[in-house]
């Protein structure tokens, strides 16, 4: 009976970080359509046909792609009684480019520099095709909350042994606002949601820590500067390799 339990448990508790991601980035994916064709309404009235007209609607195209993927996924976990979050190989670069580009073209008029830094050109990890939403949110959050004239990211890409077991290290440095030492180790728990602005940082780092947690990876927050919470901050997670790369 524990172990039936259990099992519903799990099933409710992927559901809910599902749903949760769901409606986050759903309110993001409309917030971008519908910036893309008010800049598209305000150059057509100017009379301009230019490409970047063109990119704003390949903008708006990509994030309808987006929304259906986001609606089959929440789909497939609202069965509870056949679904188990399958994971398999996923290339880390990749993904990883794929959200450095998301993240760019969400924020076109910042200015924004994302440097990659790793001995390693192709690293796998046992995840599945959600662990692109997981850089997402960390570098979208590290452009979002970030009052310098150039937000700029650094992603230090590594290989770790912890305990005999492998694992892919990935930090994220950024020169945000930070984060007070008080907050660290609550950011990422779902209660800290309710205490806070449905739009606010939290939410994104909430789902993030329970993605992770089901990879079977960690995810905690550092001071990029020793000391100095208002100076920046290190994201870093740690992912199992992929069984190939062990």
């Amino acid at each position: 009976m524990q172990d039936v339990e259990n099992v519903y448990q799990n099933a409710y508790n992927r559901t809910k970080c599902l749903e949760g991601l769901f409606i986050h980035d759903i309110s993001n994916l409309f917030q971008i359509i519908s910036n893309s064709i008010e800049l598209c309404g305000s150059l057509l009235k100017e009379g301009l046909i230019t490409e970047e007209i063109l990119e704003y609607f390949q903008l708006i195209a990509q994030q309808l792609t987006r929304g259906k993927k986001l609606i089959r996924n929440v789909r497939t976990l609202a069965d509870l009684e056949e679904y188990e979050m399958v994971l398999e190989p996923v290339e880390v670069f990749s993904e990883l480019r794929n959200a450095i580009n998301f993240s760019l073209i969400s924020f076109p008029e910042r200015k924004i520099k994302v440097k990659i830094i790793s001995d390693h050109e192709n690293l796998n990890v046992m995840a599945n095709e959600l662990l692109s939403e997981v850089f997402e949110n960390i570098i979208m959050n590290a452009i979002k909350y970030n009052k310098k004239k150039i937000a700029k990211i650094e992603i230090i890409i590594s290989k770790v042994i912890i305990n005999s077991e492998k694992y892919v290290k990935i930090k994220f440095k950024d020169n945000g606002i930070g984060i007070e030492d008080d907050r660290k180790n609550i950011i990422f728990q779902e209660v800290h949601l309710k205490r806070r602005n449905p739009n606010g940082m939290g939410i994104g780092l909430s789902l993030v820590a329970k993605l992770v947690e089901l990879y079977g990876g960690e995810i905690w927050v550092e001071n990029r500067i020793g000391g100095n919470p208002t100076k920046g901050s290190n994201f870093i997670i740690l992912i199992p390799f992929a069984k190939k790369d062990r």
